[in-house]
């Protein structure tokens, strides 16, 4: 075993960056086999990260709506800016801004479905395009 250590090549450890984010050491060094860098969780970018440089519920949490009606703004305008003119409140759902609408009086947000973990992107922050040309 010639190579060098996980600390060595990372500069930290890899218990430290499961720990981090909640996953097992053995997922962040499947993730090293898989992409080459730990610092990466999945293959490739969503479109969301390619054309606004965020994900889905980071954008829906950004403009206070839901992440469904965040992908139908762009799967019928190309913007998910695009606000519509509507006849309540200025814009069509504007309405609905910021309102509990489901049984158990919990926010989108806090449902299990579209959790905190759900909005991560594609690369852990700490991630930095210019070091990987290093290792």
């Amino acid at each position: 075993m010639g190579g060098k250590t996980f600390e060595a090549k990372w500069g930290i450890s890899c218990n430290a960056i499961a720990e981090m984010e909640g996953v097992s050491p053995e997922a962040i060094r499947m993730r090293v086999i898989k992409w080459g860098t730990p610092w990466q969780r999945r293959g490739k970018q969503t479109k969301f990260e390619k054309k606004y440089g965020r994900t889905l519920i980071q954008l829906a949490h950004d403009l206070g709506i839901h992440p469904i009606t965040v992908a139908r703004r762009e799967y019928l305008y190309g913007d998910v800016y695009y606000v519509a003119k509507g006849k309540k409140g200025g814009t069509i759902g504007g309405y609905n801004k910021g309102k509990i609408l489901n049984d158990r009086g919990e926010h989108w947000s806090e449902d299990p479905q579209w959790g905190p973990r759900r909005g991560r992107s594609t690369y852990m922050d700490e991630y930095n395009e210019d070091d990987k040309e290093k290792r």
